[in-house]
């Protein structure tokens, strides 16, 4: 497939923000991203795009039902079995984005005490079975797994920012499979606007290399708020 063309990018990168890109097709676009700077850079200036129309929405107080579904989504209630469902409009991609930052918020509020303005994200599968929750300043993360992380003994989770610029992907440190971590935020990644955040499985002690070695788990959008 040629990257080249910037009209079939413009649509992969839209297909892949609203969630329209699935399964085999979604893991290979998210391990291009690592590895393209026109790709991380259309998929950023997509994102500047579309998001605002999430936000844009106005606020309401969930159902009881939604409420339930966003506590079991959280681990604090049990799960129930899962129907599988198919979004493909762009409408009902607004409102699951609309939850998402709900549910963001509400994952990290107890770390968003200061008025400055911070970022998050939510590390989640495609069925928005969240994994990790970040909170960033200026110069630290504080990350939090969930009880849905498969823990390994002999691999590291391994974060990752992808520069809106184009720049090669940056380290930012290993991810907890249980409880919280501190990561500081590595002088490199300063000052630099992130197009989305990546989570590699590494080797043991994280990538040898200094750069992505293992397979693409992940990829979320950064939220100001």
């Amino acid at each position: 497939m040629k990257f080249d063309d910037q009209n079939l990018l413009d649509e992969l990168a839209v297909d892949y923000i609203l969630g329209t890109m699935r399964g085999a097709a979604r893991r290979r676009f998210q391990k291009l991203m690592m590895s393209q700077p026109n790709i991380r850079q259309t998929v950023w200036r997509w994102e500047q795009h579309l998001n605002p129309l999430a936000e844009s929405l106005p606020t309401s107080a969930p159902n009881p039902e939604v409420w339930l579904k966003i506590q079991r989504r959280l681990g604090w209630l049990p799960t129930e079995q899962r129907v599988e469902t198919r979004t493909t409009s762009r409408v009902s991609w607004l409102i699951a984005a609309a939850a998402s930052i709900l549910l963001a918020v509400v994952m990290l509020r107890p770390y968003l005490v200061d008025p400055v303005s911070q970022q998050v994200a939510l590390i989640q599968t495609t069925d928005a079975k969240v994994w990790w929750s970040i909170a960033k300043t200026e110069l630290q993360l504080t990350v939090r797994a969930t009880s849905a992380v498969q823990a390994h003994t002999d691999k590291d989770y391994e974060l990752w920012m992808l520069p809106a610029n184009g720049q090669a992907p940056i380290s930012l440190g290993l991810l907890p499979q249980n409880q919280e971590r501190i990561l500081q935020v590595p002088a490199a990644a300063k000052d630099l606007m992130i197009a989305a955040l990546a989570v590699s499985i590494e080797p043991k002690g994280g990538s040898p290399t200094g750069a992505p070695t293992g397979d693409v788990l992940f990829t979320a959008e950064i939220i100001t708020l």
